[in-house]
């Protein structure tokens, strides 16, 4: 599905459906009809299309609204959330990318990290020679936290065609959605995994460094080999949705064999005596940026309840 507009393009059978979404079925409705949503159509005697029904969702990618306080659902049924970033031009995001793979956790959604521009690497400055090797080049090691996490991480490169096997393999008969910062390729992966799709591309800007908003709403599309991927529009800032704050240790695997050594049992890493967790990041084990990530995100979630 697709929302343009106020427009549902709605994928059936035997194609592609414009239908609009009548006030009956709003008004009976708790949520907004959003990307991935399963729904009932109706064909009218005009030829015209209408939404008669929304049905239950399995699963949703969800952030609190930017302008209101709602949430606000990036796309519906996924099975798989791709984080992706670049190794420069813009420069990687990883609170954003920390805040991605914890929304995949908390909504029990697989979580892979796509590093795109592979092509980049000898220019990085943030590139070393030590690192996780890969088929593509070396993983720089500010990605290898990931990996130690239990995360898959795909180096790529859209303009080399780098790595486009081993993510189309990865995204074969799931439902995947694509999220990161605007500027980092995602568009241009999706293009050159699915030829004829055509997605609008657009230049990093020479002062900044940012990638310019080409992708305007998400959109879900058949995948070739099965399945779905959405692009999205490209965020500038995630914030978890209604998330106890005891809930958050979970959407940090690598947490989770150190936690069950802590003193307490709801201990939140933070303050509190005799924390493995803790331990674990002063040696080394747990990466210091994801653990103040951890942090960020917790002070969050306390605040909103």
């Amino acid at each position: 599905m697709e929302v343009v507009a106020g427009t549902y393009h709605v994928e059936v059978a035997d194609g592609r459906l414009e239908c609009s979404l009548p006030g009956r079925v709003k008004r009976s409705s708790a949520r907004f009809v959003s990307v991935g949503d399963l729904v009932e159509v109706e064909r009218l005697a005009d030829e015209s299309c209408r939404i008669a029904e929304l049905l239950p969702r399995q699963s949703a990618l969800t952030r609190h609204g930017v302008a209101r306080r709602r949430e606000q659902v990036i796309v519906a049924n996924v099975d798989q959330v791709a984080a992706v970033v670049s190794v420069a031009r813009p420069d990687p995001d990883f609170s954003m990318v920390d805040r991605l793979l914890a929304l995949a956790e908390l909504n029990e959604v697989a979580g892979l990290l796509i590093v795109n521009k592979a092509d980049l690497l000898e220019h990085s400055r943030e590139h070393e020679p030590a690192g996780v090797d890969t088929a593509h080049g070396v993983l720089p090691d500010d990605f290898v936290p990931y990996v130690r996490a239990g995360y898959e991480v795909l180096l790529t490169s859209a303009t080399r065609r780098a790595g486009l096997s081993e993510l189309r393999d990865r995204l074969a008969d799931r439902i995947t959605v694509f999220s990161g910062p605007s500027g980092v390729g995602k568009s241009s992966l999706l293009n050159a995994l699915m030829p004829g799709l055509d997605l609008r591309v657009g230049e990093v800007g020479e002062r900044k460094g940012r990638g310019r908003h080409t992708t305007v709403a998400a959109a879900l599309y058949p995948f070739p080999d099965g399945g779905y991927v959405a692009d999205t529009p490209g965020l500038q800032y995630v914030a978890l949705w209604e998330v106890d704050p005891a809930d958050l240790t979970h959407a940090f695997p690598e947490f989770g064999e150190p936690a069950a050594g802590c003193r307490f049992a709801n201990c939140r890493h933070r303050e509190e005596p005799e924390c493995d967790v803790r331990t674990a990041v002063e040696a080394g084990s747990i990466s210091e940026r994801r653990y103040q990530h951890y942090l960020a995100l917790l002070a969050e979630a306390e605040e909103g309840r």
